[in-house]
């Protein structure tokens, strides 16, 4: 059987399935296994964040009026995971809680979206990303953002063939990484 073949097999066995806080330690290795494969790209001696010390930050974001997540399971098994919230506004310096901050009328975010490094190819992404702006539009929000590493030419090819535009690029301190702003209008 050829790749292709293996593809198209996946996909009909590929379902989705609400992701909720007891998903949390899958969601957090889906991320790890994300971040660890930056290592491809970012500068020499750079070093993936260590996702498990952010799980009060996650749990907090899952849990957030608005935020929408699905896990995709291949024979009930966890493979990767789509999440997205309604926008909001911070500026530099403010200290509030994620959920204190005001919403950005019409924008929504795209959170995250990463797949077991396993299953890249395999119309796992594709799936997530085409179910989260579906769910998007439903909602009724009008535009969506996102925010990938400027070096990942793989992830942004990804999102430029689904309509996403990039925009600026900023520094992240936590990942060390600089980071482009992509935008999207939603159907």
């Amino acid at each position: 059987m050829d790749k292709f073949t293996n593809a198209v097999d996946l996909v009909t066995n590929l379902t989705l399935r609400s992701a909720s806080l007891g998903d949390l330690d899958v969601i957090v290795a889906d991320v790890q296994a994300g971040f660890d494969s930056y290592i491809d790209f970012a500068p020499p001696g750079w070093q993936p964040r260590d996702v498990a010390r952010d799980t009060e930050w996650i749990t907090a974001l899952l849990s957030a009026d608005g935020t929408w997540a699905q896990l995709a399971l291949v024979e009930e098994r966890p493979v990767g995971h789509v999440s997205f919230f309604p926008a909001r506004r911070r500026d530099p310096g403010d200290r509030r809680s994620f959920a204190e901050l005001p919403q950005i009328p019409g924008l929504v975010h795209l959170w995250q979206l990463f797949v077991l490094p396993d299953w890249w190819g395999r119309g796992v992404a594709p799936t997530l990303h085409d179910a989260a702006v579906s769910e998007m539009t439903a909602q009724g929000f009008r535009e969506a953002r996102l925010y990938t590493p400027s070096a990942h030419a793989r992830a942004r090819r990804f999102y430029e063939r689904r309509g996403w535009s990039p925009r600026e690029e900023t520094w992240n301190e936590e990942l060390r990484l600089m980071l482009t702003e992509c935008r999207r209008l939603l159907p």
